[in-house]
């Protein structure tokens, strides 16, 4: 499935930052974490792993997570910059779309399942895209959706992901109740950095320089991002059973009635 389509809306993270992601999301920590916890709370709480439904996930990026949901389901990878296509391409997928989120390509209700991970913070109106993901899942169908938390945490990392803002969980689970999904799971994640990552973030702050704004997807050593992994995949699993209270993202999980 491909389209080319009008681009309306600008929620493009800078060039160089595709290529970066997609040569460390294979080993490091936090794309290997994100996606533990994904792939844990779907097999908890939804049966589409075990079915081959109709799975879109809406800004794909360079491809990690649609690779893997290629196992399990149909999926379809939606993104509006052609190089991080590009890079999905590279990895054998081919069920692609290059389209803007204003109006999404999509017929109605045709999804079993949207995931839109780190997307709703680089849309200017996350409300419209939320009724837009209802209109096209199926009654019955799934939404998981990922977040950065805390507006507190807002740093150069943001800035150069073209973020609109950072999320409480009030106004993440506002999205779902604004858009008619009805939650089955709602909680912080990425606990194991929380501390490291406001104290790094308030250091940013007073040393902060006039270069342009870069992520800070540092390289560590091998045994550090070994260690990470390892603690968000026991993190995956406790998510399964309990929330937690707090966090550097907040993941929700809901179904439409």
């Amino acid at each position: 499935m491909q389209a080319d389509i009008h681009l309306t809306t600008v929620w493009l993270m800078n060039i160089e930052e595709y290529e970066k992601m997609y040569h460390l999301e294979n080993s490091y920590w936090w794309f290997q974490g994100r996606k533990a916890i994904i792939f844990s709370l779907l097999t908890k709480f939804t049966p589409l792993l075990k079915t081959e439904g109709v799975c879109l996930d809406a800004g794909c990026g360079t491809g990690l997570i649609l690779e893997m949901l290629n196992s399990y389901s149909k999926p379809v990878g939606l993104d509006l910059s052609a190089k991080a296509l590009r890079y999905c391409k590279e990895r054998g997928l081919s069920s692609l779309i290059q389209a803007d989120t204003d109006q999404l390509p999509i017929a109605d209700a045709s999804c079993d399942l949207i995931l839109a991970l780190d997307l709703l913070e680089h849309i200017n109106d996350d409300k419209r895209l939320m009724k837009e993901f209802y209109r096209i899942c199926k009654p019955g169908g799934y939404i998981c959706l990922s977040v950065p938390a805390h507006q507190y945490l807002w740093s150069e990392h943001d800035e150069a992901l073209h973020h609109f803002r950072r999320y409480s969980k009030k106004t993440f689970a506002a999205l779902f109740q604004d858009s008619h999904f009805a939650p089955l799971k709602l909680t912080y994640a990425i606990t194991v950095t929380y501390l490291p990552i406001v104290v790094f973030r308030k250091l940013q702050r007073l040393l902060r320089s006039n270069e342009r704004p870069k992520t800070h997807l540092i390289p560590l050593p091998r045994l550090l991002n070994s260690l990470l992994i390892r603690i968000l995949v026991l993190e995956a699993w406790l998510l399964k059973h309990l929330n937690f209270p707090f966090g550097v993202s907040l993941i929700g999980l809901a179904k439409k009635s």
